[in-house]
């Protein structure tokens, strides 16, 4: 085995060592699921958010287009 592929592996199962400590390791559970809790219901809403603000400018300004046309 040359030098190069032993020092790959080397670095391969210190990654892979690295890896199994930080699945293994429970003290940030907590923290991680609240930050996938934010990411899933929060991030969204914010969009949806974004989109009912957007529909009720429109709204608002198609009712003042309509209040400002001039009475038949």
């Amino acid at each position: 085995m040359d030098l190069l592929s032993c020092k790959t592996a080397e670095r391969w199962a210190a990654w892979y060592e690295r890896a199994r400590r930080l699945c293994a390791e429970e003290r940030g559970q907590t923290t991680i699921e609240w930050a996938l809790i934010v990411a899933v219901v929060a991030l969204p809403m914010l969009v949806v958010f974004r989109i009912c603000l957007n529909l009720l400018v429109a709204k608002y300004r198609m009712i003042t287009f309509l209040n400002s046309m001039p009475f038949p």
